[in-house]
């Protein structure tokens, strides 16, 4: 019994050694960061050296040579939680999961808390495709770790399990870490289970949270079915477009602008008694549609003039003086297709000036090549003294 209780104490003592090694030199934090801290104190002579081979290890870390810190230090339990962060920032999911793995197996006395690995092992599996193991290690902590009852929503959404994934997300509560991707999780899931009430909430949400996203008054747009705000979202999705320069997207966004927009005009049309011609943006476009094609301020421009001046003329007139309006705006627009039309030839005759100008230079760069190789050939012929070695004089 006493040989058994020497055992057990000379282990306990072994382990706590260990222990307080590791956090001589180390800070851990809960996130798996791990910080190192240069011992100042008295070491005995072993203790120097197995610190010289701490120093070299981080050293090897400092310069990003972490195989050489490997190979140094195999199964190093500060090396292993800076793996997994190296390795997931680097998008090598398998590396990471592997390390992952291993520091849940070798850190027995928790220099880590043991819920910090178990759920970044979650979302390595996730993100490794293994929905199935990374669900056993997330499930204990979905109520108390809400990115972890996120993650655990998200792998059902990835399994294609939407029901699940919704029961899941909807949970989160707006006071929770996770609410905001959670919301994007549930727009997606409502969207495709096409339920735009629900789309239209979350998508609510997601201005709310995160104002200066476009993409975020796109998804409003999207699950509304009143027009005009639609049309709203539309425009202040464009307005921060704008802010960026992506003009790919704006011209996008007045793809969907323009039919809301024509559908006032149609409408307006249609209680018209005397005759007009309709305004229509559609067959200016397609009239002009090989004009400047390519240049997306002329058209985005030419839209917004269009549209607001249809608007405006809605909001004032009725009947007969609605009319005159539309036939003004109508005679606009034909000045405007004038205008265009002599712009783009302008703009042709331009490019290939432009053009002659680049064959003349090129033309010219290759007579001058040309004169320079006869020069070269005509001295070598006639004062090939100048064209020898100079030994052969």
């Amino acid at each position: 019994m006493k040989k058994f209780t020497v055992i057990f104490l000379l282990f306990i003592f072994s382990i706590t050694c260990a222990l307080a090694d590791y956090r001589t030199y180390y800070e851990f934090e809960s996130n798996l960061d791990v910080k190192f801290i240069p011992y100042k104190g008295e070491l005995n002579k072993e203790l120097k050296k197995e610190y010289k081979k701490i120093q070299k290890n981080e050293k090897y870390i400092k310069l990003g040579k972490y195989e050489k810190a490997e190979k140094l230090m195999p199964d190093y339990i500060p090396n292993l939680a800076r793996f997994i962060n190296v390795y997931t920032l680097n998008k090598d999911y398998p590396k990471a999961l592997s390390y992952a793995q291993k520091l849940l197996e070798l850190d027995k006395n928790n220099l880590f808390p043991k819920s910090a690995k178990e759920y970044r092992l979650g979302v390595l599996y996730s993100m490794n495709g293994d929905y199935i193991n990374s669900n056993k290690y997330l499930m204990p902590y979905i109520n108390t770790n809400s990115m972890a009852r996120f993650q655990v929503a998200q792998n059902y959404y990835y399994m294609q399990d939407l029901k699940t994934a919704e029961a899941y997300a909807s949970k989160i509560k707006q006071t929770d870490g996770a609410f905001f991707p959670a919301q994007e999780l549930l727009y997606n899931i409502y969207s495709i289970l096409k339920n735009p009430q629900k789309a239209y909430t979350s998508a609510r949400n997601l201005v709310r949270l995160d104002p200066g996203n476009p993409q975020n008054y796109m998804r409003v747009a999207y699950s509304t079915s009143n027009d005009a705000e639609k049309l709203r979202y539309y425009y202040r999705a464009k307005q921060i477009y704008y802010s960026q320069e992506l003009t790919g997207m704006i011209a996008s966004v007045n793809k969907l602008i323009a039919p809301l927009e024509q559908k006032k005009i149609d409408n307006a049309y249609k209680k018209i008694t005397s005759y007009c011609k309709k305004p229509d943006w559609f067959k200016i476009k397609a009239k002009n549609e090989k004009l400047l094609q390519n240049d997306y301020d002329y058209w985005d421009k030419r839209q917004n003039e269009f549209f607001e001046t249809a608007n405006d003329c809605i909001s004032r007139y009725t009947g007969s003086n609605l009319a005159a309006c539309f036939k003004d705006l109508n005679e606009s627009q034909e000045r405007l297709d004038t205008a265009l039309v002599a712009e783009n030839a302008r703009r042709i005759e331009a490019a290939q000036r432009e053009a002659q100008i680049r064959e003349m230079i090129r033309q010219n760069m290759l007579l001058e090549e040309q004169n320079q190789l006869q020069w070269s050939r005509y001295n070598y012929l006639y004062y090939p003294r100048y064209y020898r070695h100079p030994y052969w004089w």
